[in-house]
């Protein structure tokens, strides 16, 4: 008896350490709500001088936390920047909002991916990494979100730059402080 105690005992603690007291780590695939629909790739077309293009908003739906604490959103993806013609820069902005036209407003830049340099036909691997802006952490007590992204680019030569930036892959892992359960 005193060793199948000291064993759910043993068990019970593992589970709080592992999981942090209140803590819930919840991980979002972004990727999943629009691999195939074509929203996975922005195509870009840059004359001289600079530009954006953007996919149109994907609602995306959430566990929510509903009245927990959201500590931190933190963003990993992979993406390939394929340039057909032209040489430039470009980088990618990811806007997260409440509804669909809010995804359009300045505000809801939650994290720009640097720009980088492209030339001729060929394929640039990049990797989107980083924590999203303090502000969008309340969005993640909702039940679904709005999501979207926009290329941006440069072009100092004469000649048009034109490819496609394909999102590959993109999770959002959301840390709550509360009891969600």
């Amino acid at each position: 008896m005193r060793t199948k105690l000291f064993g759910a005992l043993l068990v019970a603690a593992v589970a709080g350490v592992a999981c942090g007291l209140g803590h819930a780590i919840l991980v979002v695939d972004v990727y999943s709500f629009i691999k195939g629909s074509g929203e996975d790739t922005i195509p870009y077309f840059v004359p001289p001088g600079s530009i954006s293009a953007s996919n149109t908003p994907k609602k995306i739906s959430l566990p929510g936390a509903a009245a927990s604490v959201v500590d931190s959103v933190t963003v990993f993806g992979t993406l390939d920047l394929r340039n057909q013609t032209g040489a430039g820069t470009i980088g990618l902005q990811l806007y997260l909002a409440a509804d669909s036209a809010g995804s359009y407003q300045s505000s809801a830049l939650v994290l720009n991916v640097p720009p980088k340099p492209v030339s001729g036909a060929a394929t640039v691997k990049d990797t989107i990494i980083g924590r999203l802006a303090p502000g969008a952490d309340s969005l993640f007590r909702r039940d679904e979100i709005w999501f979207r992204m926009q290329a941006s680019g440069t072009n100092g030569g004469a000649t048009l730059m034109q490819g496609a930036a394909v999102l590959q892959s993109l999770q959002l892992t959301i840390v709550v402080n509360d009891k969600i359960f």
